[in-house]
């Protein structure tokens, strides 16, 4: 009889108990590391909701007299995002092309325009604001350019990857017809993931309204301005107000736009 066997079990079931037991421990560090660093507790919390309430309470009920004023920041807050979507859009499709390896063959080109994608997406839409205030002052046209930072490299990432979907098959049948490069793009790549682009688009417009609504708190214009500025004046119900307005702009965006785009991508029910 092979006494091997058995004992080839044990140890492996002794490595799996053992990995286990590392691993609970690994995350039980890390989560009492976290706990400790943010001060976070039950206690606190308990003690807070006096507190929490009683502000709760102040807001009630809503401040009516300023819908007028907020109407004006939430449509300025739409106007950043239209416009910071469209440029940073506008920007990042023509990169995406030098970022997709089925399109470029040069590497060092590829890998400094997926670099450029990674550092516009790693810094917060709220970061950047907090640049573009400084450097063009305040208002809502930081605010365009902070989206438009941002999904340069967001969009970028997204679109290049699409490109890199593209059949190609059907490439190579259009380009034997003796078709040039430009026509090979239009006809071969981007009619083929339109569909795709456009849904990016829609979904980032959507992020961009709500990144914009809080990009007014650093200056940069729109629905958050107003915000800040009673949060700061300790106008409570205008707060509450300010908040139901937000609210509900946001959500007639997002329904707005994702039945645009189920029109586009045409996704059909599994019934």
């Amino acid at each position: 009889m092979d006494v091997t066997k058995p004992l080839l079990h044990q140890s492996s079931s002794d490595s799996r108990i053992m990995r286990r037991l590392l691993t609970s421990l690994v995350v039980v560090t890390i989560y009492w590391w976290a706990i400790q660093g943010t001060n976070t507790s039950l206690t606190h919390i308990l003690e807070g909701i006096p507190f929490m309430a009683g502000y709760i309470k102040r807001m009630f009920p809503p401040d009516l007299s300023i819908i007028n004023r907020l109407m004006v920041g939430a449509a300025e807050t739409i106007q950043i995002a239209i416009m910071g979507t469209t440029l940073g859009a506008l920007v990042a499709l023509p990169l995406s092309f030098l970022a997709a390896r089925n399109v470029m063959a040069v590497r060092v080109i590829y890998q400094a325009t997926r670099s450029l994608f990674d550092v516009c997406r790693a810094v917060n839409e709220i970061v950047w604001a907090l640049l573009f205030v400084a450097m063009v002052g305040l208002g809502p046209f930081p605010g365009v350019l902070a989206l438009a930072v941002h999904l340069v490299g967001a969009l970028g990432r997204y679109f290049s990857e699409a490109i890199e979907t593209a059949n190609p098959e059907v490439i190579k049948a259009i380009v034997a017809t003796g078709a040039n490069r430009t026509l090979v793009v239009v006809h071969g790549i981007l009619s083929e993931i339109k569909p795709l682009i456009m849904g990016y688009v829609l979904y980032y417009f959507e992020h961009s309204v709500r990144a914009a609504t809080i990009l007014g708190l650093v200056g940069a214009g729109g629905i958050g301005f107003e915000l800040i500025t009673s949060i700061r004046l300790f106008k409570s119900q205008e707060v509450l107000t300010t908040l139901i307005v937000m609210m509900l702009m946001v959500v007639a965006v997002d329904r707005i736009s994702a039945y645009v785009r189920n029109r586009i991508v045409q996704v059909e029910v599994i019934e």
